[in-house]
């Protein structure tokens, strides 16, 4: 193994050289954005290359070189971008804007204005003039943040050139005469599948900021007033075969507001999410609630400190009440009418930013509207109005400190006041994480206390963990132990699939990016093991394994094999569904589940990925497969398709009995059943880039969910499970209560023209159809068939969008006195 050892010593040692620099020039004369270079100031400018391979041989010399340059003045950044190459290889794939298409050649900027190797900005652009851009928070992208900057790209004899403008406006830098700036540059040349970095990058970790050049001379510079006002107007059409056409017309702005250099205000005023892309609905019969993406542009964009601890949940304002809320104002054999999908917001604002010493502060607050709704007696079939949500106020306060070695601690505190009788609600938790000096080894914990307000009592709940290990190099390990106490509860403005926890686990894992075997390119493999039990009563729950392998090949296929399981039965006491957790539980077989995935070359006009897995489960006739296809043909450079295919199959399967209507039998006991499952779910993506601010993205998504049971359970004390011959399952008509299909049907369609900077007009087209019933038996391409004949719900908008950025208005000012 000593020519292992060798060639890992040269890289490592390739990758520790200290910080380049590069110097940027000041200027006074106006740059005309052209890609072209005309001016002569570029000519002084101190252009520099030596770039170095990331992938896909680490360390190695790029295979076209590239040169950049820096040039700035009191309102911008400027930078000369020269990607030297064969004009007739340069990717002419257009994209849309935050594409991070593996078929463009890219150049990419990454800046740390805080010097703290943690926090910092990413801006690239593509040769056919897309830009992208994204905030970087530990290593994260948050490409949602869509900033304000010009650019320009040019494809000539020598390659491709780009010139960008960035305005301090659209950065945050402390207010010093000398600006010490972390950054770093990097290329993808896509036909090579290469990525090169300015100053080199370790693969282990990919951390652009962390091992990052130095920017020089860029003194005498102001952080400007940040300032844009950001007025909308829409218009929505909505019609269905079955109901009349409604219209709304609706107006309302966002703020954008730089308290001082660190520290930004925004604030969204009246706002209209109509346009949001529908979710993923499945049908749910697990005990626990879904987790959906946010998909609001206000609760994406900026918020990575109030996201750091995993305490905030945006959707729970506006979207997603938790269900605590509403069922306590239901009584004894209560239900609601109709749970709504939404809930109104007044307005909502958030406070962020980052000192010179290293401390983040963030501030969120949003205000939503009471909401009433229908309660229905099920035994009289009364109704009466109760209040599902009141008026209700969101705190969120985030406190991020950073410490050397890339290490931080931070505190956060999510609050919740409601209207009227109902409970409120309070999180506080800090965690932090230090690493060694070169950042092989780290420690991590988290403590987290949680609240529930009500006239009478307060309940207080708990959580707390550590992890440790090793995180760099060729071997890797870690090993952490958390728990959650059974009245630990953050899922008012967090979100939490279960509390009452004790987990231990150790991982550890293997990689090499270099490998001299197999015609490998890289891969990784890692083995774990974990120990779970509830935290009261302090009872079994149950062990598990999971090992993996992923490979990928010179020629950029790749493929990979994963086997988990369960080493034992294991107790699960979450399934029976009864009040008191740990009072029953349901004794789950042993499983094995064995998988194997190929993913081809993007690069090629057509690319596939396919997915396929068994679970062998050791009791009776239980087993489960599934499969999934995806293909993905880049039909021109500006019209790209995806379709998707997937099914997963569960026969025999037991589990709590879900029913779906009202069953002839009563039975008083815990219900459980065998059943048969058939989940498919077909989607079709077109991406359609008619210029570099023009485009059209269409999605479709079918989703069938199919549940047959062939016979009942009662769950006994024992956690075993006795048949009851009895009991049918039907409803009084002699049909299955517990049978049944369901079906998504959606479309999203967006036409998205910028017609300026931050500005654009978006049409959009919504389509939805939402289904069940009992026809279990009916073949997918009958049940599609039969959900489209009810007719869908559509939607069409029109929506205006223009940045008014102060700067700008300025300018204009100055101009026209």
């Amino acid at each position: 193994m000593k020519w292992l050892s060798t060639i890992s010593i040269c890289i490592i040692s390739n990758f520790c050289l200290s910080q380049k620099n590069i110097e940027a020039l000041p200027i006074e004369q106006p740059i005309v954005l052209n890609a072209e270079f005309n001016e002569s100031i570029w000519e002084n400018a101190i252009w520099t290359s030596d770039f170095t391979q990331l992938k896909p041989r680490p360390g190695n010399k790029p295979t076209k070189r590239t040169e950049v340059a820096i040039l700035y003045d009191q309102e911008a950044l400027y930078f000369g971008i020269k990607c030297f190459d064969n004009p007739d290889s340069v990717s002419k794939v257009l994209s849309v804007r935050d594409d991070f298409n593996p078929n463009l050649d890219l150049f990419a900027i990454f800046i740390d204005t805080y010097n703290d190797r943690q926090n910092g900005f990413f801006f690239g652009i593509t040769s056919r003039g897309v830009q992208l851009d994204a905030k970087i928070f530990n290593g994260d992208f948050n490409e949602l943040l869509n900033l304000v900057w010009r650019s320009k790209t040019n494809i000539n004899e020598s390659g491709w050139f780009a010139e960008l403008k960035i305005p301090y406006s659209a950065l945050r830098f402390p207010k010093t005469e000398v600006q010490d700036w972390n950054i770093n540059f990097g290329r993808q040349i896509s036909r090579l599948r290469e990525e090169n970095t300015w100053n080199p990058v370790n693969p282990d970790l990919e951390n652009y900021l962390l091992e990052s050049g130095k920017v020089k001379n860029v003194v005498d510079i102001s952080p400007p007033l940040r300032l844009a006002l950001i007025p909308f107007l829409s218009s929505y059409v909505n019609f269905s075969k079955d109901s009349e056409t409604l219209s709304s017309f609706n107006g309302g702005m966002d703020i954008k507001y730089g308290i001082n250099e660190a520290f930004t205000l925004d604030v969204t005023l009246l706002p209209d999410f109509g346009q949001v892309v529908f979710d993923n609905q499945v049908l749910n019969i697990s005990p626990f609630e879904i987790e959906f993406n946010e998909n609001r542009q206000f609760f994406t964009e900026g918020t990575e400190l109030f996201t750091k601890s995993e305490l905030f949940y945006s959707r729970r304002i506006g979207v997603q009440t938790p269900s605590r809320v509403y069922n306590s104002q239901l009584g004894e054999g209560e239900y609601l009418e109709e749970i709504p999908n939404s809930v109104p917001l007044i307005n909502a604002s958030k406070v962020s930013g980052r000192l010179n010493n290293g401390l983040g502060i963030a501030v969120f607050n949003g205000i939503t509207s009471e909401q009433t709704g229908n309660a229905i007696n099920a035994g009289t079939g009364d109704k009466r109005a109760v209040t599902i949500s009141p008026l209700s106020n969101y705190n969120v306060l985030v406190l991020d400190q950073n410490l050397k070695n890339n290490s931080f601690v931070t505190f956060t505190n999510t609050n919740v006041w409601r209207s009227g009788d109902f409970y409120d609600a309070n999180v506080s938790g800090i965690n932090a994480k230090l690493n060694t000096k070169n950042n092989d080894y780290y420690f991590s914990g988290q403590g987290v206390l949680s609240a529930i307000l009500e006239s009478e009592e307060t309940s207080l709940g708990h959580t707390w963990g550590i992890e440790t290990g090793k995180q760099r190099g060729n071997f890797t390990y870690w090993a952490e132990y958390y728990e959650e106490s059974d009245t630990y509860d953050p899922n008012d403005l967090g979100f939490l699939r279960a509390n009452n926890s004790r987990v231990a686990e150790i991982n550890i894992g293997y990689r090499n990016f270099r490998p001299s075997f197999w015609n490998l390119n890289k891969f990784q493999s890692n083995l774990s093991v974990n120990y779970e039990r509830l935290y009261a009563p302090n009872l079994f729950g149950g062990a598990f394994w999971q090992s993996r392998l992923v490979m990928v090949s010179k020629s950029f296929n790749a493929g990979g094999i994963s086997i988990n399981g369960a080493l034992m039965e294991n107790n699960d006491y979450f399934e029976p569904r009864g009040a008191n957790i740990g009072e029953y539980k349901f004794i789950r077989p042993i499983w094995t589940n064995m998988g194997a995935w190929f993913s081809s070359n993007y690069q090629k006009r057509i690319a596939v990925d396919a997915r396929l897995g068994y679970v062998d489960v050791q009791r009776g006739d239980w087993w489960e497969w599934q499969y999934n296809f995806e293909f993905r043909f880049r039909l021109s450079n500006q019209l790209f398709l995806l379709h998707e295919w997937e099914q997963s199959f569960q026969y025999n399967s037991e589990g709590y009995a879900v029913n779906f209507g009202e069953p002839e039998d009563e039975f008083d006991g815990i219900l459980f059943g065998n059943r048969d499952r058939l989940t498919s779910e077909q989607s079709i993506g077109l991406d359609y880039t008619i210029t570099n601010r023009l485009g059209m993205t269409f999605r479709l998504r079918h989703y069938n969910a199919k549940i047959k049971y062939n016979y009942f359970y009662e769950l006994l004390e024992s956690g075993q499970l006795s048949p009851l011959e009895s009991f049918s399952g039907n409803d009084f008509n002699g049909i299955s209560a517990f049978d049944i299909n369901y079906n998504a049907f959606t479309i999203d369609m967006l036409l998205r023209w910028v017609f300026l900077p931050g500005s654009e007009l978006n049409f959009v087209w919504k389509n939805s159809i939402f289904t069940s019933d009992s026809n279990v038996n009916a073949r997918y391409w009958e049940t599609l068939n039969n959900t489209l004949q009810n007719g869908p719900i559509n939607t069409l908008s029109l929506k205006v969008i223009y940045w008014l950025d102060s700067q700008y208005l300025k300018k204009k000012t100055s101009a026209g006195i």
